[in-house]
Protein backbone atom coordinates (compact mmCIF):
# COMPACT_ATOMS: atom_id res chain seq x y z
CA UNK A 1 0.00 0.00 0.00
CA UNK A 2 1.41 3.05 -1.17
CA UNK A 3 2.30 6.24 1.57
CA UNK A 4 -0.36 8.65 0.36
CA UNK A 5 -3.23 5.68 0.72
CA UNK A 6 -1.90 4.97 3.95
CA UNK A 7 -2.40 8.37 4.71
CA UNK A 8 -5.56 9.32 3.37
CA UNK A 9 -7.11 5.89 5.19
CA UNK A 10 -5.52 7.29 8.33
CA UNK A 11 -6.13 11.11 8.38
CA UNK A 12 -10.21 10.21 7.08
CA UNK A 13 -10.26 7.58 9.65
CA UNK A 14 -9.10 9.95 12.78
CA UNK A 15 -11.30 12.30 11.52
CA UNK A 16 -14.39 10.40 11.37
CA UNK A 17 -13.83 9.44 15.03
CA UNK A 18 -13.41 13.11 15.86
CA UNK A 19 -16.89 13.63 14.18
CA UNK A 20 -18.31 10.93 16.34
CA UNK A 21 -17.38 11.62 19.34
CA UNK A 22 -18.06 15.51 18.33
CA UNK A 23 -22.12 13.69 17.97
CA UNK A 24 -21.85 11.61 20.68
CA UNK A 25 -19.73 12.11 23.75
CA UNK A 26 -17.90 15.98 23.98
CA UNK A 27 -21.98 17.02 24.81
CA UNK A 28 -20.35 16.97 28.36
CA UNK A 29 -17.84 19.71 27.76
CA UNK A 30 -20.08 21.77 25.59
CA UNK A 31 -20.18 25.41 26.87
CA UNK A 32 -23.88 27.11 25.74
CA UNK A 33 -24.37 23.63 23.14
CA UNK A 34 -20.68 24.76 21.84
CA UNK A 35 -18.42 21.87 21.37
CA UNK A 36 -15.06 22.07 19.75
CA UNK A 37 -14.41 20.88 16.06
CA UNK A 38 -11.58 18.57 16.55
CA UNK A 39 -12.13 17.07 12.86
CA UNK A 40 -10.94 20.42 11.73
CA UNK A 41 -7.89 20.70 13.58
CA UNK A 42 -7.26 17.29 12.54
CA UNK A 43 -7.66 18.50 9.30
CA UNK A 44 -5.96 21.05 8.87
CA UNK A 45 -2.80 19.06 10.16
CA UNK A 46 -3.38 17.07 7.41
CA UNK A 47 -3.78 19.49 4.75
CA UNK A 48 -0.31 21.59 6.22
CA UNK A 49 1.55 18.38 6.32
CA UNK A 50 0.38 15.86 3.35
CA UNK A 51 -1.40 18.38 0.67
CA UNK A 52 -4.41 19.33 -1.14
CA UNK A 53 -5.37 15.83 -2.51
CA UNK A 54 -5.09 13.86 0.64
CA UNK A 55 -6.80 16.71 2.85
CA UNK A 56 -9.57 17.26 -0.11
CA UNK A 57 -10.35 13.83 -0.35
CA UNK A 58 -10.34 13.63 3.55
CA UNK A 59 -12.43 16.33 4.18
CA UNK A 60 -15.13 15.15 1.27
CA UNK A 61 -15.35 12.29 3.20
CA UNK A 62 -15.82 12.70 6.35
CA UNK A 63 -18.00 15.96 5.47
CA UNK A 64 -20.32 13.56 3.91
CA UNK A 65 -20.17 11.23 7.14
CA UNK A 66 -20.62 14.72 9.17
CA UNK A 67 -23.58 15.44 7.28
CA UNK A 68 -25.65 12.02 7.74
CA UNK A 69 -24.60 12.59 11.24
CA UNK A 70 -26.22 16.09 11.56
CA UNK A 71 -29.52 17.62 10.64
CA UNK A 72 -27.55 19.56 7.71
CA UNK A 73 -28.49 19.32 4.12
CA UNK A 74 -26.50 16.62 2.05
CA UNK A 75 -22.99 18.16 0.88
CA UNK A 76 -23.06 20.92 3.57
CA UNK A 77 -20.21 20.22 5.59
CA UNK A 78 -18.74 18.04 2.43
CA UNK A 79 -18.20 21.48 1.04
CA UNK A 80 -16.94 23.32 3.70
CA UNK A 81 -14.17 20.66 4.81
CA UNK A 82 -13.49 19.61 0.95
CA UNK A 83 -12.46 23.69 0.31
CA UNK A 84 -10.35 24.20 3.85
CA UNK A 85 -8.71 21.06 2.58
CA UNK A 86 -7.91 22.11 0.00
CA UNK A 87 -6.69 25.89 0.63
CA UNK A 88 -4.60 24.70 3.49
CA UNK A 89 -3.33 21.67 1.59
CA UNK A 90 -1.63 24.56 -0.89
CA UNK A 91 0.66 25.45 2.02
CA UNK A 92 2.33 21.95 2.24
CA UNK A 93 5.94 22.71 2.84
CA UNK A 94 6.04 26.20 2.57
CA UNK A 95 5.28 26.97 6.63
CA UNK A 96 6.98 26.30 9.79
CA UNK A 97 5.23 24.64 12.48
CA UNK A 98 6.48 25.32 15.69
CA UNK A 99 4.47 23.81 18.49
CA UNK A 100 2.30 26.63 20.08
CA UNK A 101 1.89 29.42 18.03
CA UNK A 102 1.32 28.31 14.05
CA UNK A 103 -1.39 25.53 15.22
CA UNK A 104 -3.48 28.26 16.98
CA UNK A 105 -2.67 30.88 14.04
CA UNK A 106 -3.59 28.30 11.83
CA UNK A 107 -7.22 26.62 13.60
CA UNK A 108 -8.04 29.92 14.57
CA UNK A 109 -8.21 31.01 10.44
CA UNK A 110 -10.04 27.72 9.67
CA UNK A 111 -12.84 28.02 12.44
CA UNK A 112 -13.33 32.02 10.98
CA UNK A 113 -13.14 30.55 7.76
CA UNK A 114 -15.68 27.75 8.36
CA UNK A 115 -17.93 30.27 9.90
CA UNK A 116 -18.00 32.87 7.38
CA UNK A 117 -18.84 30.12 4.36
CA UNK A 118 -21.28 28.74 6.56
CA UNK A 119 -22.87 31.74 6.48
CA UNK A 120 -22.94 32.13 3.06
CA UNK A 121 -24.02 28.59 2.54
CA UNK A 122 -26.82 29.11 5.14
CA UNK A 123 -28.17 32.66 3.80
CA UNK A 124 -27.44 31.34 0.01
CA UNK A 125 -29.39 28.33 0.13
CA UNK A 126 -31.85 29.68 2.47
CA UNK A 127 -31.49 26.94 4.94
CA UNK A 128 -33.44 27.62 8.12
CA UNK A 129 -30.55 27.49 10.91
CA UNK A 130 -29.81 29.20 13.78
CA UNK A 131 -26.24 29.57 15.14
CA UNK A 132 -24.73 30.41 11.86
CA UNK A 133 -24.37 33.98 12.72
CA UNK A 134 -20.51 35.02 11.85
CA UNK A 135 -20.06 37.16 14.55
CA UNK A 136 -21.89 35.27 17.24
CA UNK A 137 -21.55 34.42 20.38
CA UNK A 138 -21.14 30.75 19.77
CA UNK A 139 -18.00 31.09 17.01
CA UNK A 140 -16.50 32.67 19.95
CA UNK A 141 -16.32 29.86 22.08
CA UNK A 142 -15.25 27.35 19.27
CA UNK A 143 -13.02 29.58 18.14
CA UNK A 144 -11.19 29.60 21.90
CA UNK A 145 -11.89 25.84 22.35
CA UNK A 146 -10.20 24.74 19.16
CA UNK A 147 -7.41 27.23 19.36
CA UNK A 148 -6.51 26.01 23.10
CA UNK A 149 -6.90 22.40 21.61
CA UNK A 150 -5.30 22.42 18.16
CA UNK A 151 -1.46 22.70 19.36
CA UNK A 152 -1.87 19.50 21.74
CA UNK A 153 -3.32 17.49 19.08
CA UNK A 154 -0.80 18.98 16.66
CA UNK A 155 2.02 17.62 18.86
CA UNK A 156 -0.23 14.07 18.99
CA UNK A 157 -0.52 13.89 15.46
CA UNK A 158 2.75 14.99 14.70
CA UNK A 159 4.12 11.46 16.49
CA UNK A 160 2.53 9.49 13.55
CA UNK A 161 5.25 8.47 10.81
CA UNK A 162 2.53 8.20 7.89
CA UNK A 163 1.43 12.02 8.15
CA UNK A 164 4.97 13.27 8.00
CA UNK A 165 5.68 15.45 5.03
CA UNK A 166 6.21 14.45 2.08
CA UNK A 167 9.66 16.48 1.07
CA UNK A 168 12.09 15.02 2.49
CA UNK A 169 13.74 18.39 3.72
CA UNK A 170 11.35 19.15 6.06
CA UNK A 171 11.21 15.39 7.67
Amino acid sequence: MSRDLKAFLLSTGMIALAIVLQSTLLHWVAIRGVIPDLGLIILVFVAIRRGSMTAQLSGFATGVIEDVLSLSPLGFHAFMRTVIGFLYGLTVGSIFVDPILMPVLLTVIATLFKALVSSLLVTFLSIPAEGFRVFAGPLWIELGYNAVLAPFLFALLGLLKVLKPQNKEWI
